[in-house]
């Protein structure tokens, strides 16, 4: 999962970062293609591997009879799955502006921690 984050935060952020002068899995790629491989190359190639390896992944997750994967595991999975997600499905998530709000709600409006306990409590049968 880190490494579809890194790729993911690379291919959205790599404009910027360009513009920035930092290097990243992108521009390394295309460094070392010797002139052969475009930016929508490397970025193609890239989706493909977070693809392949988020597959591999959810094969492990899904898994039921003989899982080695333990249950903690496959919930922090989805967890990093859907944070994923919600950074990077359009582009780069910490620097785009309407990510801020959601940002901010998260970090700054408070839990009511009675519709919390009450949702605890349904999922637990009480």
């Amino acid at each position: 999962m880190s490494m579809s984050g890194r790729l993911l935060n690379d291919i959205r952020g790599f404009k910027r970062e360009c513009e920035e002068g930092t290097l990243n899995a992108v521009s390394l790629h295309i460094n070392n293609g010797n002139g052969l491989i475009t930016k929508e190359d490397a970025i193609e190639e890239m989706m493909v591997t977070i693809e392949d390896k988020r597959r591999e992944l959810l094969k492990l997750v899904l898994q039921e009879k003989g899982s080695v994967v333990p249950r903690e595991c496959k919930e922090l999975f989805w967890k990093l799955i859907r944070a994923l997600n919600l950074f990077y499905i359009k582009e780069d998530g910490f620097s785009e502006l309407e990510m801020h709000s959601t940002v901010n709600a998260v970090l700054k409006e408070p839990i009511v921690f009675h519709e919390l306990l009450e949702g605890a409590q349904q999922n637990v049968g009480v």
